[in-house]
């Protein structure tokens, strides 16, 4: 099945970020020109102007290499940034979207990762449904991460879009686990805005 679709949100854009998911010619000078722009942006819009030029540069900085590694990295369809604060580490919300499979609960289960191994205590998995998506779940999963050396947090959102035939899932990973944690309700929030649109690029 091809993938003609995406997801939109009326979330804040300035707290919740589009990030191009580019490859191909041009797509580094496309990921340089972004970055850079969304960085000017994002401290345009500070509560706190930047101490210098310094501060934009290192925000374009983070930003290019996070659209150049993350689609090399892990399959992914779209990416949004959550950024309440440009001082602050973002956290990235990856978003992949396939052809609806299996029973429902089970698939659910599967990709909010309620039975994946390494999880240092059993996921917190509850039913999340919305308006726009319908039947879903929420997991948030606490794992030792053998790569970092640390315990991390990822926060899961799955649902089945029984109108479109996908399944779709929307994930964050952090080693921040306080930070995470306390904005769970700000993750739902943007979760319950989301819908499916088609996508004609």
């Amino acid at each position: 099945m091809k993938i003609n679709f995406a997801l939109d949100t009326d979330s804040d854009p300035t707290v919740w970020l589009g990030m191009p998911v580019l490859d191909g010619r041009g797509a580094s000078r496309e990921r340089k020109k972004w970055a850079r722009q969304t960085s000017e942006l994002v401290w345009s819009l500070a509560e706190n102007p930047p101490e210098g030029k310094s501060d934009i540069k290192e925000l374009a900085r983070q930003l290019e290499a996070t659209a150049e590694l993350l689609p090399q990295k892990v399959p992914v369809h779209q990416v949004f940034l959550y950024m309440p604060d440009p001082r602050r580490e973002f956290l990235n919300f990856l978003v992949h979207i396939d052809a609806s499979e299996g029973e429902v609960e089970s698939t659910l289960e599967g990709l909010v990762q309620k039975d994946a191994a390494g999880a240092i205590r059993d996921p917190e998995v509850t039913d999340f449904n919305t308006e726009h998506l319908g039947r879903g779940m929420r997991s948030i999963r606490y794992f030792a991460s053998s790569k970092a050396g640390t315990i991390c947090c990822s926060v899961n959102y799955a649902w089945r879009v029984e109108s479109k035939g996908i399944d779709l899932v929307v994930r964050t990973i952090s080693e921040n686990v306080g930070w995470v944690t306390a904005n769970i309700d700000e993750f739902d929030s943007f979760a319950r805005t989301l819908r499916v649109m088609k996508s004609f690029s």
